[in-house]
C-alpha cells in the first residue's frame, strides 16, 4: 500500500511539473537586416533633402491623387489640402493625406529599420512612389503608394474642385 502511494505521488508531482512548463513555441525567424539605404544613412540624407524643398517651395494648398497598394482593400483617393490639413480625406487615407504626413510614413519606416524601402521624390521634395517591406521573411506586408498628379491650389486648373469629385 505504501508503495501504491509512493508511486500515486510521484505521478502526482511529474504531472504537475509537466503542466508548469511553457508550452513549445513557434520557430522564431530569423531577424531581417535593414535596407541598405537605411542602413548607410542615405535614405536619411534623402528624406531630409526632401522635406527641406518641400518647406522652400511653400506649397500650402493642393490636390493630388494618391494610390495605396497593399495585401489590403485597394484605395485610390484624390486628397485635398488647405493650410497644410487635409479636408475631408476618408480614414484610410489619413495618415498620408498630406506631403508632411508622407515624409513621415517614410521616417518611420527608417525608424523601424524595415528590410526594403524605395523612394522617388519630384523636385520639389514631395514623394511620387514609396514601397515599403517592413520585413524580409514575412508575407503580405509590403505596402506602396503612388502620387500620380499633383494640383498646387484647391480650384481650378484641370483637376476636381471638391472633396469626392473625380
Amino acid at each position: 500500500m505504501r508503495a501504491a502511494l509512493a508511486l500515486f505521488l510521484l505521478l502526482f508531482a511529474l504531472a504537475g511539473a509537466a503542466a508548469a512548463q511553457t508550452p513549445p513555441q513557434p520557430p522564431q525567424l530569423p531577424p531581417s537586416e535593414p535596407d541598405k539605404s537605411i542602413a548607410d544613412g542615405s535614405a536619411q540624407r534623402k528624406l531630409d533633402r526632401a522635406r527641406k524643398r518641400w518647406r522652400r517651395a511653400g506649397i500650402h494648398n493642393y490636390r493630388f491623387e494618391l494610390t495605396r497598394q497593399c495585401f489590403c482593400p485597394p484605395g485610390s483617393w484624390v486628397l485635398f489640402v488647405r493650410n497644410d490639413k487635409p479636408v475631408g480625406a476618408p480614414a484610410e487615407a489619413r495618415s498620408v493625406a498630406t506631403v508632411r504626413r508622407l515624409h513621415r510614413r517614410i521616417q518611420e519606416a527608417i525608424d523601424d529599420r524595415v528590410s526594403g524601402l524605395g523612394v522617388q521624390y519630384d523636385k520639389r521634395g514631395m514623394p511620387r512612389f514609396i514601397g515599403i517591406d517592413g520585413r524580409e521573411f514575412i508575407a503580405d506586408d509590403e505596402v506602396g503608394y503612388k502620387v500620380e498628379k499633383f494640383w498646387r491650389g484647391t480650384r481650378g486648373r484641370g483637376g476636381p474642385d471638391r472633396p469626392g469629385e473625380q
